[in-house]
This record gives C-alpha cells, sequence and structure tokens, in this order.
C-alpha cells in the first residue's frame, strides 16, 4: 500500500516545476520572499564591503578585474549640442574649470572625472556611495560604510540601511557618519536625498525592496577567496620541496659500530656548487620532484578566475589573449561593450544630474548668462563613451566613420568624443596649422580619404 501512495504522489509532482520538488536532490528553498536590504542589512552590508575591499587591495587578479571595468565604463567626454556655438563654448568652459579638483572636491584631491571614476569603484568593491552636492559647487565623497541610521530616529521614520524611505521606496534623506581616528566613526548629519547622487549597482527589484546597492563583484568574493588561500598553500608546498631537494636512502647496517666514530656515510651536500657524490656501497640518493604546483591546479585556477570575471561581464580572453583567436577576442570585446551599455547608463544619469546642478549654480552665481528666452530644460548637452581601444587596421575604422557619417548613422562630434576628443577643437586646430603653414609657404594637404578601388 505504501508502495502505491509514493508511487501516486510521484505522479502528482511530475506535472509541476522540479524547482518546487527537490525531493533530497538538493537544499530546499525557502519559500519567504524578503527585501534585498534585509540580506545584506547592518554589519552584513559592512562585511561585504570588507571582504572586496581587501580582496582587491591583496589579489591582483580583482584588482585588475576592477580597473578594467572603470577604464571601460567610467570614461566619458562632454558635449553641449545647441545651435548657439558661442553658448556651447561657454559652458564647455565652465565644465573644463569646474573639472579641477580645487573647484570639484570638498577636499581638493580629486578632479571630476576622477572622483566619477572613484565613485564608479566603490560601488563595484563597496555596492554604493554617494555624492553630497555642496551649495559651493564641490562634491563630498560618502563610503557605503559611513551610510547609516542616525543615533535619534523619530516616530513613524522608516530608516533602511542608513536611508530614510517612503513606503514605495523613495529615498527622502541619508544618515552620514564620518571618520574618528583610524576606524571609529561618529554620527554627523542627516542631509536631504535632493543633495545627493545615491549611486550604486540595484539588482532587478523594484525601488521598495531594495534601497542600498549590492555589487555584482558579490557572487565571486568566495571563489576568489578561495583561489588565493590555494595559491598560497601551493606556493608553500613549492618553496618547501625546494629546500628539501635531496633524498639519500641506506640498506640497515649488520652491526651497531662505536657511536664516536666517525660516519662515513654522513653526507653534506652544498647546493651552491656542482657537487660528486661519492656514495657509500649500498646508499641511494634521489631528486625529489613534487610537480607543485599540478597541471590539475593551474587549469582549476584558470577555470575559477573565468567565472569571477563573469561577474563583471568582463571576457577571459582580456586577461589573457593566447586563450582566444584575434577574431575570436574581438568577438568578445564586442559583445563586452554591448554589456557595458547598462553600466554606463548608470554613469550618464549621475553626470545628467551633476550637469544640471551646475547649470544651476552657474546662473545662480552669475558666472552663466543664459540667451532671452533660454531655460535649463533648452540646453542639450551628452556625456558620450570614450572608446579610445581603436581598430586593428586605423584607416579601416577611419574609411567606417567616414561612410557613417555620409549615411547619416553617427556624427563627427559623437566619433570625436568617442576618441576623447572635441570635434570643434579639431576643426580650429586644423585651420590654424593650414593658416601657419600657409604662412611659411608650406603646402599641407589635408586630403579627404580616397575608397581604394576594386582590383578586377
Amino acid at each position: 500500500m505504501g508502495m502505491i501512495r509514493s508511487t501516486i504522489d510521484r505522479a502528482k509532482s511530475a506535472f509541476t516545476y522540479e524547482a518546487l520538488t527537490p525531493r533530497g536532490r538538493r537544499k530546499r528553498v525557502s519559500s519567504i520572499v524578503t527585501r534585498e536590504d534585509k540580506h545584506v542589512r547592518g554589519n552584513k552590508h559592512r562585511a561585504l564591503q570588507a571582504n572586496a575591499s581587501d580582496l582587491v587591495r591583496n589579489m591582483s587578479v580583482c584588482a585588475w578585474a576592477v580597473r578594467k571595468h572603470l577604464d571601460y565604463v567610467s570614461c566619458f567626454t562632454f558635449n553641449m549640442k545647441t545651435a548657439n556655438v558661442e553658448l556651447n563654448t561657454e559652458i564647455e568652459r565652465l565644465m573644463a574649470i569646474d573639472a579641477r579638483p580645487s573647484r570639484c572636491d570638498i577636499a581638493g584631491k580629486f578632479g571630476r572625472e576622477k572622483m566619477f571614476r572613484i565613485a564608479e569603484a566603490r560601488r563595484v568593491v563597496d555596492g554604493d556611495t554617494a555624492l553630497v552636492m555642496l551649495n559651493d559647487g564641490r562634491l563630498q565623497g560618502i563610503s557605503a560604510d559611513l551610510i547609516r541610521d542616525p543615533d535619534k530616529v523619530l516616530p513613524g521614520e522608516d530608516w533602511i540601511n542608513g536611508v530614510l524611505v517612503t513606503g514605495f521606496g523613495r529615498r527622502l534623506a541619508f544618515g552620514v557618519h564620518q571618520r574618528h581616528g583610524y576606524s571609529g566613526r561618529k554620527y554627523d548629519r542627516r542631509i536631504n536625498a535632493t543633495n545627493v547622487i545615491h549611486y550604486g549597482f540595484f539588482s532587478d527589484r523594484f525601488a521598495a525592496d531594495q534601497v542600498r546597492g549590492i555589487s555584482p563583484l558579490v557572487a565571486a568574493l568566495d571563489p576568489l577567496r578561495d583561489l588565493k588561500e590555494s595559491i598560497q598553500l601551493a606556493q608553500a608546498r613549492a618553496k618547501v620541496a625546494q629546500i628539501f631537494a635531496m633524498a639519500i636512502t641506506r640498506d640497515a647496517p649488520e652491526t651497531i659500530g662505536d657511536p664516536d666514530d666517525e660516519d662515513p656515510t654522513n653526507y653534506a651536500v652544498d647546493f651552491d656548487d656542482p657537487q660528486l657524490l661519492d656514495l657509500a656501497p649500498g646508499d641511494d640518493a634521489k631528486f625529489l620532484d613534487s610537480r607543485t604546483p599540478s597541471t590539475e591546479f593551474q587549469a582549476f585556477s584558470v577555470l575559477v578566475i573565468q567565472l569571477a570575471l563573469t561577474a563583471l561581464d568582463i571576457p577571459f580572453s582580456m586577461f589573457d589573449g593566447s586563450r582566444s583567436t584575434f577574431y575570436g577576442g574581438r568577438a568578445e570585446w564586442l559583445q563586452y561593450l554591448s554589456s557595458c551599455q547598462d553600466k554606463r547608463a548608470d554613469q550618464i544619469e549621475m553626470r545628467r544630474v551633476y550637469t544640471v546642478w551646475k547649470l544651476r549654480q552657474w546662473i545662480r552665481d552669475g558666472r552663466l548668462v543664459l540667451p532671452i528666452g533660454t531655460t535649463i530644460s533648452d540646453l542639450d548637452f551628452e556625456w558620450i563613451a570614450a572608446n579610445k581601444t581603436p581598430w586593428f587596421d586605423q584607416s579601416k575604422e577611419a574609411r567606417g566613420h567616414v561612410a557613417a557619417i555620409k549615411a547619416g548613422l553617427d556624427t563627427p562630434q559623437r566619433i570625436a568624443a568617442e576618441k576623447g576628443g572635441v570635434y570643434e577643437e579639431n576643426i580650429d586646430a586644423i585651420a590654424k596649422a593650414s593658416e601657419y603653414a600657409k604662412s611659411k609657404g608650406v603646402a599641407v594637404d589635408f586630403a579627404p580619404i580616397i575608397e581604394p578601388k576594386n582590383q578586377g
């Protein structure tokens, strides 16, 4: 009867999702769905931050992956797009002036682009960070561990890991602490959310389900730490193998001699100079070969690194070019650029908020005077990601850009910005160079690119 009932139960569970019926094949997952912040509340969030920071500090692979991510995600060029050329030039001039460390960082240490790169680094390592927009036009960077609940919480307030939120997840204020000594901290102040750029990695959850950021690098922390410890053990084992380089074996003597007699088989070997061993009868010398680290361990280490890099979508061919063909590596690079679009969108939004804030300040302080009838909403601008990695053939890349411009698929301004330049400045510089060459009687020809004719 029991067997019949078991068969009936299996038949009933066959027409459902297998993930709901583990039947001893794996650990049963809880059916309770919580907000994402529950998994990293309080000290747990800071423990993840400390874990990632330690790996970046002491493991070169992890540090390289973060730097490579920053190279592709945090580099942008500012470009004004209004029809008023003089206005564009003036705003770009003000943006360049306020990018200096003394006018950007409250500590006077970093320029604007470095501040935004650090913000990207902090959200990769810590999960999120905050940039406070001060009244004097400068920024103050706040590390994730300094965003905490205030010492006194008013009745009816809903604080989630240092952020005051509404029932819909909208951020109202941040509780900010400051460093005290080397490792201490003390409560500083509340900051209105309208004055803060909260920059972080947020999973595919709605605002009410996640307030604090969680880095995708979290999924790679355990494998990387295990690999780090395994490499240290393999290095220790290799050192031991080098120390104990040779073993001498001998047969047991038939009689035990006088212990005061000199042992003729007491070999002392100096590995600094070449040695000739004159062994006694029955003795044997063998050199030890530990085969450390083994080829299996090396292959496993490569696999762990590959899996860890996927946390940031970085292809392994960027880490080790010998693992891929040229065209295969090129295809992976293009796919990686595609995966950067979503991350770059976060940078663009952060920079958009910063730009609007700066425009308002310049107008308030009289540094910028808009034409009559023009408002901030009429000012069209963009932040263009700088793709500075060239193609394998620069001439083909240039011809491709020219063809894209002729077909209306791209613009000279965007292409110049992607390379880290400004199109108008390039034209002005070329005109100046042509005029100077002409004044010296030197013929300089900036001829257009001629498409090669097909050889038929």
